[in-house]
């Protein structure tokens, strides 16, 4: 494999791995971590990466020299990734059948070559192009060094961008057919830190639209016009939940009554997480923990943000937290408020495991 560049990461203020400051009372796009291996011993660095990534993938060492910089935000059911790393190879076999994952990671390469091996068949993707990879499908990828930007999918946005979804693990988007998606990415990395949270969705529909384009460019048929109508009604009504999350009764007939769909198109629509009631009651829970991350709330108890979000009471909040993200509010907050100034891995994994979660 032929190397591109110094895959060393060398010079400039390295950054230790946390969540990121919310200092913007939350309207900012939220960063999930930001980890850099520069910041530890090379030993001490890749114990806490492949702890990192322990859900998804078993980490290998390669020959080369072992680097990591990365850092993740979560958008509308996408999360994106900064990623430069090299001497390592990512494996997911086994852990097909026991993680749950069930969506797409598009990654596109901006500087050094990835190796993606798959049943029977290896893929070079070089400087400007981009692959698709099925996370229920096995794979692994190798580098020496690598500049990526990834982004995880889910699956219903990706079959409003292309319809068939069935044919698309190891699909390689070349630089020309993938022109202006790599463009819109590394756009993206540079502007995702100043973005606001209402920014989210134009984000996905047009990410959704330049699959589209770079996948098939002569149109994708009724199949994938009729996924991306349904993904636009999911945005409307989870607009409309998301300004009412603070009112208790907030229900389906509210939804039918400000939409017009019908309640078997909401079922229908929100059948992935279990129904539109069990839809309403996740955003509460993922607002409620962005304001336990959020340090301009750490004067609020939970007794005071559970009703602000619809919650019946504390207890209620806190039952429900718990079946969700494992961990008890309190110490969900307490585990923050060290992360910020003693960033821990397990957090980290956390929150990056329950925003995958999300994109179920």
């Amino acid at each position: 494999m032929r190397r591109r560049g110094d895959h060393r990461h060398r010079g400039g203020t390295h950054c230790a791995y946390g969540l990121a400051s919310r200092g913007h009372g939350g309207c900012r796009v939220s960063e999930i971590f930001n980890f850099d291996s520069a910041a530890f011993d090379m030993d001490d660095a890749f114990a806490r990466y492949s702890e990192l990534y322990a859900r998804g993938a078993d980490v290998v060492r390669t020959g080369a020299t072992f680097f990591a910089r990365v850092r993740s935000w979560k958008l509308d059911r996408t999360i994106l990734f900064a990623r430069q790393f090299g001497g390592v190879r990512h494996i997911r076999q086994q852990r097909v059948t026991q993680d749950g994952f069930d969506h797409f990671v598009l990654s596109h390469v901006v500087a050094g070559e990835l190796t993606v091996c798959l049943d029977g068949k290896t893929l070079v993707i070089t400087p400007g192009e981009s692959v698709l990879l099925d996370t229920t499908q096995p794979m692994e990828t190798v580098t020496d060094s690598v500049n990526l930007i990834t982004v995880s999918v889910a699956r219903d946005a990706m079959r409003a961008a292309v319809g068939d979804v069935q044919d698309l693990h190891g699909y390689l988007v070349g630089a020309r057919e993938g022109g202006l998606l790599g463009a819109m990415l590394r756009a993206l990395i540079e502007q995702v830190p100043h973005l606001p949270i209402g920014a989210h969705a134009a984000i996905t529909r047009t990410l959704i639209d330049l699959l589209s384009v770079a996948i098939k460019p002569f149109g994708s048929g009724a199949r994938s016009e009729f996924h991306r109508l349904e993904h636009v009604r999911y945005e409307t009504v989870r607009r409309l939940v998301e300004a009412n999350i603070g009112v208790p009764d907030f229900c389906i007939q509210d939804i039918i009554n400000a939409t017009g769909i019908s309640r078997a198109g909401l079922y229908r629509l929100f059948d992935f997480c279990g129904g539109v009631a069990r839809f309403i009651q996740i955003c509460r829970l993922q607002q409620l923990r962005d304001r336990l991350d959020n340090r301009r709330f750490d004067s609020l108890s939970l007794a005071e943000l559970a009703p602000m979000l619809g919650f019946s009471d504390e207890s209620h909040a806190s039952r429900l937290f718990k079946q969700a993200f494992g961990i008890a509010p309190g110490a969900y907050r307490a585990a923050s408020i060290r992360g910020a100034q003693h960033p821990a891995v397990d957090l980290m994994a956390r929150r990056w495991n329950s925003s995958l979660t999300e994109l179920q």
